[in-house]
């Protein structure tokens, strides 16, 4: 008596969200899993592919930024000292130096959730603190 019940009630919520049609899958086991349970695909691996674009640009944008802090403290970059909009820039290649400790931080703590702004602050802090030291005049 339950189980005819129960499998009415089934059918009921399949015809009426599904437009008739089953939204069971079976998986490699032999059990029927909806195929609303898991945000993945069955059977799809991660791979290191996909975490390259993230990577790169984080890397480039992390060398522009860096490029741009340290060129504001030497004469001979187009942008240093002397250039009419040096102030302009202040402030947003300050932010861009400041913003990769904070960025690691943020996204170690945010790695399960966010795995592509991990890998781009894992690229962009280090970038951008080796790029605005080697690009200071310091001999």
């Amino acid at each position: 008596m339950s189980h005819d019940t129960f499998n009415e009630r089934i059918a009921r919520i399949n015809n009426h969200s599904g437009g008739g049609r089953s939204n069971m899958t079976r998986t490699e086991g032999g059990t029927a899993t909806s195929m609303y349970s898991s945000p993945s695909m069955v059977g799809e691996t991660p791979t290191a592919r996909r975490n390259i674009k993230p990577m790169l640009m984080g890397a480039v944008l992390g060398m522009v930024g860096g490029t741009v802090a340290a060129g504001l403290e030497n004469p001979a970059m187009p942008w240093g000292p002397g250039f009419e909009y040096n102030e302009m820039i202040v402030i947003p290649a300050l932010l861009a130096l400041c913003a990769g400790p904070v960025m690691a931080i943020a996204a170690s703590a945010m790695r399960a959730r966010f795995p592509s702004f991990f890998f781009f602050a894992a690229a962009y802090f280090p970038c951008v603190i080796a790029t605005a030291l080697l690009d200071l005049p310091l001999f």
